[in-house]
């Protein structure tokens, strides 16, 4: 979230008298995230989430609403955007894709608890448990080529001797995604950090910011969430974190053999990833332009992840969580 195309509160109003839902009040833009435009709005009806998108085009949209739309139906919490006085829920707003929301209750938390892990787990489990029978599809766009495709834009942004460790792993990596092929998958979130889960009270109100969803093996997305969720700053695994995650997750929808043997390579290529995104991420804002993020994350902090994950045995974390399930 953040904001790259500035909104007045001529347009804001006129926009949002598209809807049933009040007046409009304030509205805010959020200044965080890299990719869309974020504004916070209050209406006389309700609170409101409005997204711009500054990346995806408009014949890309229709897969995310209807995910949402879906999801929320099947009862995972997540946010259905609001349809119009027509029923349509996808817009235009200064000549690109706009989306208004329900703004859920909570906020994002810091540092996860046990608790916490549990929740988002058993979120997951009941997502992947309904989204592998859905027909919605879409590639993802940041997979193996997209990898290779930008080794050479950020390698030297990479000290060595980690530069040789980028493109080593992306070798390792390449093994993982062709084993994708033969484990069970669906469509994912892709992006299910601490930052796009709210909760109020302790409790879980909804997953956020589907916007790297695609089709994918469920034990990535699981990975990715892993990673992110129960790493300690030395980038080793939380035991207690990670257990309570994968446990709760394997209550809704239980995890193969063929997965658990996947599953080393699967948490690389999620530390992979994102320390590769981070990295284009930083090499956009190098380069300027319009679209260049105002804030970049540290790569660095996949680094030290993926660094750890190399050196501490994997498989016994997800045997363990997965063998005291009832």
């Amino acid at each position: 979230m953040s904001v790259y195309t500035t909104v007045t509160e001529a347009e804001m109003r006129a926009f949002t008298a598209r809807f049933d839902l009040g007046p409009l009040h304030t509205f805010r833009g959020v200044e965080a995230g890299v990719e869309n435009t974020t504004y916070f709005v209050t209406l006389g009806k309700c609170e409101a989430v409005l997204q711009i998108f500054e990346e995806q085009t408009a014949d890309e949209i229709p897969f995310f609403i209807e995910l949402n739309r879906r999801l929320g139906a099947d009862q995972v919490p997540v946010a259905v955007p609001f349809a119009d006085h027509h029923g349509e829920r996808l817009h235009t707003l200064k000549s690109k894709p706009a989306v208004l929301f329900p703004r859920l209750q909570g906020s994002a938390i810091g540092t996860p608890t046990v608790f916490a892990c549990q929740q988002i787990g058993d979120a997951l489990g009941r997502m992947h448990k309904v989204s592998g029978g859905y027909s919605l599809h879409r590639t993802n766009h940041r997979w193996i080529e997209w990898w290779e495709g930008n080794i050479e834009r950020v390698i030297d942004l990479v000290s060595t001797p980690f530069d040789s460790l980028l493109r080593e792993q992306i070798s390792r990596s390449r093994q993982f995604v062709e084993s994708t092929a033969h484990l069970p998958s669906g469509l994912i979130h892709g992006d299910l950090f601490c930052d796009n889960a709210l909760f109020h009270d302790g409790e879980l109100t909804g997953i956020i910011d589907f916007y790297n969803a695609c089709d994918g093996a469920f034990i990535f997305d699981l990975a990715v969430t892993v990673n992110d969720w129960c790493s300690l700053p030395s980038g080793r695994l939380d035991p207690d974190r990670a257990h309570a995650l994968i446990r709760a997750y394997c209550l809704q929808r239980p995890i193969t053999e063929t997965e658990k043997d996947a599953w080393a390579g699967a948490l690389e290529t999620a530390a992979l990833r994102f320390w590769m995104l981070r990295l284009v991420a930083l090499a956009r804002k190098r380069e300027g332009g319009p679209q260049a993020p105002p804030h970049v994350k540290d790569p660095n902090d996949f680094l030290t992840i993926l660094r750890a994950r190399l050196n501490d045995p994997q498989r016994a974390i997800i045997d363990l969580a997965c063998s005291t399930t009832p």
